[in-house]
């Protein structure tokens, strides 16, 4: 019986999918259709696994047959399958009922065993933030349901790195590295890679993409290893609570981590500050800079890296090549100040800036809403 109606629910899905036309709707029934459309994938997903629960129950290889049937590798297809089986309770339930998808299941489960009391609060988030977010809040649950030092142990010892030959004999690989040496290494590389792109526009060419420029700055590190190191010098900024550094340990609310905001122990924090490299700086509080000039003050700028580097639009969950937008334009007679300003990839930029959406945000959150859809005549596909 069951095989048949999911054979039927096939054929519906088969049929609507060919009369379907995207190229007939506005922008605004475009993002409904995506969300529907997401909406059916995580439906398909959970009733995938719950299915392949049952396979594995009864003795089969239900990671090769998910791997198989999705067309995804074997390691993709063991971690939904993972993020099933850990899902209990309300995450489960909310799982099964296609409210998240393996991704945000399995952050959740893994969140909820290190601190049960904040089920609630991650899948409220889950429900109106983007995947980013929940993960970096679910990151932050377990880091604070673990002690300073215990982190700072399992850190160090889920480190690797992994390295093998595709077929064309270039080398690929993996890596884990601590949260500080990771914020070193992504610097030096962002910093090579942006040195490059002023190279190359310099030289009137077209710029290679960021992730060639990537590759060739970590080339250039290799070979800066038999000689004279040649480049920008690496900049990595931590924050941390002085009371907390001075005090010895972490208290609720403190803070030690790195801009990107992954969690650094204070016994790290420590020995990079014998580091001769380090520069410490006064603390201002950007807050309190206003000016109504084009130009951003450099304290206005690294307090706004500090707080966190993404596109500002809900859902869109961007970091990389962002731009710093005035929430208020300051055509419109907007301050350039910390409270005033946000990060915006270049598509929801160019929205903003041609006043076809509005963003602006409150205790709430962030909000992004179409002109468009305000307008009496508005039509809605």
């Amino acid at each position: 019986m069951n095989e048949f109606l999911v054979s039927g629910l096939r054929k519906l899905v088969e049929k609507t999918a060919d009369e379907f036309d995207p190229a007939l709707l506005s922008p605004l029934a475009a993002t409904r259709a995506i969300e529907e459309w997401a909406a059916i994938e995580k439906l398909a997903c959970a009733q995938k696994l719950l299915t392949a629960a049952r396979a594995e129950d009864v003795g089969l290889d239900a990671e090769g047959i998910v791997a198989d049937s999705s067309g995804v590798p074997t390691g993709a297809a063991r971690k939904q399958t993972k993020a099933a089986r850990q899902a209990k309770g309300k995450t489960r339930d909310a799982f099964d009922r296609g409210k998240l998808s393996p991704t945000q299941a399995g952050a959740i489960a893994d969140a909820v065993a290190a601190n049960p009391d904040a089920e609630d609060s991650l899948l409220e988030l889950a429900a109106r933030a983007s995947t980013t977010e929940l993960l970096n809040e679910c990151e932050r649950v377990r880091r604070e349901a673990s002690d300073d030092s215990s982190l700072a142990a399992r850190q160090r010892a889920a480190r690797f790195m992994r390295t093998w030959k595709d077929r064309l004999g270039m080398t690929r690989g993996s890596f884990a590295l601590e949260p500080l040496l990771g914020a070193k290494l992504v610097a030096e590389l962002e910093a090579r890679a942006q040195r490059l792109f002023r190279e190359q526009a310099r030289g009137g060419g077209t710029p290679d993409t960021l992730e060639h420029r990537l590759a060739d700055a970590l080339a250039g590190m290799i070979g800066d290893l038999g000689g004279r190191r040649r480049g920008p010098r690496t900049v990595v900024r931590l924050i941390a609570t002085k009371e907390a550094v001075e005090r010895g340990y972490l208290l609720p609310d403190e803070k030690c981590e790195t801009a990107e905001g992954d969690h650094v122990p204070l016994s790290v924090l420590d020995e990079a500050l014998q580091e001769k490299d380090t520069l410490v700086q006064e603390v201002i509080d950007a807050s309190k800079i206003i000016t109504y000039k084009k130009y951003i003050p450099k304290r206005i700028r690294d307090a706004l890296e500090s707080i966190g580097v993404c596109c500002s639009v809900p859902g869109c969950g961007r970091t990389k090549r962002l731009q710093i937008d005035h929430t208020h334009e300051r055509r419109d007679g907007g301050p350039t100040t910390l409270a005033n300003l946000g990060w915006l990839c270049p598509y929801h930029h160019r929205l903003k800036t041609a006043r076809l959406y509005d963003l602006w945000h409150d205790e709430q959150g962030w909000h992004w809403e179409s002109r468009r859809a305000r307008a009496p005549d508005a039509v809605v596909g």
